[in-house]
């Protein structure tokens, strides 16, 4: 059903010191589901914690819509990427080795309060794994066109995924020249990493903007409300001034440099997220937190809410999937 890449290696720092260097760490390869037909469209699609590409993109191609068809069946043109992340030691398991994107107090642990250690533990990881895929997504980004490539994720690969939608910035020129946003992005019982220092940024303008809003009230020489283009003018530009903050602070906890565009390429991608009410392990209300942040900030959000728990409901969110998947491929014709 599909096939394997090699392995990418992570970067190895330098070795001043001379000493005995420690054997790089080594990502599985991908689990790669080829087109049927002609290659128009990739999606790279991220596990749970715990788990790994093969096993979690054979559970979700083999789901069926309510007609009977796989994802696949759908998309024939498509391309399937689940790369898999590496094992790395959770400190909230006594330094086990688990597969997991970056390492974090668990995420039904979260409603304690956490100490800034522990919040930063997902630092590393994050890092790490967005080294290890932006190269997965430019490699696609030159095969068919930014616009024709998806990225997702499960739980823990939707918080990852997310980190990378902020901070998707293209190194390399798309076919017919496209370095344009992506396709779309789909999230499954998922969160966003650091949104209570997101929400911050988000409260810190919120109140910049009402301080702005008193002192005109305050002045008798204020222009009035018949200025209603500038007022839409200056409303954009305090979204775009916050979309661009919060895209920063994402890319520079990835270590990545500032974005230097006006505009952040994902507040153009469309964004479906799914979520079960009786999740027990990642609450819906984290669901919800990633809605705001992101229809705050500009973006385009489809949120739809499921009878179930941890996982995605079929038929129900695989058709949902589908149609959203559907509407992105069309407006991208």
């Amino acid at each position: 059903m599909g096939i394997m890449d090699d392995s990418v290696e992570t970067r190895t720092p330098p070795n001043p010191g001379g000493k005995r260097k420690k054997e790089p760490e080594m990502y599985p390869a991908p689990f790669i589901v080829p087109p049927t037909t002609a290659h128009t469209q990739t999606i790279l699609f991220l596990h749970g914690r715990g788990s790994n590409g093969e096993k979690f993109g054979q559970e979700l191609l083999a789901s069926k819509t309510a007609t009977g068809q796989t994802i696949q069946e759908r998309f024939p043109g498509m391309k399937f990427i689940f790369p898999t992340a590496k094992k790395r030691r959770a400190k909230w398991y006594k330094r086990a080795l688990i597969s997991q994107w970056f390492d974090n107090v668990p995420i039904d642990e979260q409603s304690k309060e956490m100490s800034r250690e522990e919040i930063e533990w997902q630092v590393e990881g994050l890092t790490e794994t967005a080294e290890f895929l932006n190269p997965l997504l430019d490699e696609e980004v030159r095969a068919v066109g930014a616009k024709n490539v998806f990225l997702g994720g499960l739980s823990q690969g939707c918080a990852m995924a997310l980190h990378l939608l902020l901070s998707y910035q293209p190194r390399e020129e798309g076919r017919n020249g496209d370095w344009g946003s992506l396709g779309g992005f789909v999230g499954m019982s998922g969160w966003l990493p650091f949104a209570e220092d997101i929400r911050g940024l988000i409260r810190s303008e919120d109140m910049i903007e009402k301080a702005g809003e008193d002192e005109e009230d305050d002045d008798p020489f204020a222009t009035s409300d018949d200025e209603g283009d500038s007022a839409v003018f200056e409303s954009h530009r305090c979204q775009l001034s916050l979309s661009m903050q919060v895209c920063n602070f994402v890319r520079e906890n990835i270590e990545m440099s500032p974005l230097e565009s006006i505009e952040p390429l994902c507040l153009k991608t469309p964004v479906f997220l799914g979520h079960g009410k009786k999740d027990e392990k990642v609450k819906i209300a984290l669901g919800l937190d990633i809605v705001m942040i992101l229809r705050v900030i500009g973006m385009q959000v489809r949120w739809e809410e499921y009878d179930e728990g941890h996982w995605y409901k079929v038929p129900e969110q695989i058709d949902d999937l589908v149609d959203f998947l559907e509407t992105c491929a069309g407006s991208a014709i």
